[in-house]
């Protein structure tokens, strides 16, 4: 449904499931950025640099890596920030 965001003006809007309405570009924003805090405050539990060099420049460069892989359920890449904290600290 098209609609007026006060952010995006005309755009298309979804509906939710509690029947109210969301500007599409609002929500894929919020996403992204709920991805980018995940990640941020997860690089900064675990010392908030890479373990074998040190690097710390640009959050979005590292990654995490299992110590025992037959252990992991998902990959803590972008999918995988888009759990539950609780859920994503598990995994951690």
């Amino acid at each position: 449904m098209i609609k007026i965001c006060a952010k995006h003006g005309k755009t298309f809007h979804f509906e939710r499931k509690d029947q109210s309405l969301r500007c599409g570009k609002c929500a894929s924003r919020w996403v992204i950025d709920s991805r980018v805090r995940k990640k941020k405050k997860l690089v900064e539990m675990f010392g908030g640099r890479c373990k074998i060099c040190g690097y710390k420049k640009y959050v979005g460069a590292l990654d995490f890596h299992h110590l025992n892989s037959s252990k992991k359920e998902f990959s803590l890449s972008v999918k995988g920030l888009s759990y539950a904290w609780d859920t994503i600290l598990k995994e951690a």
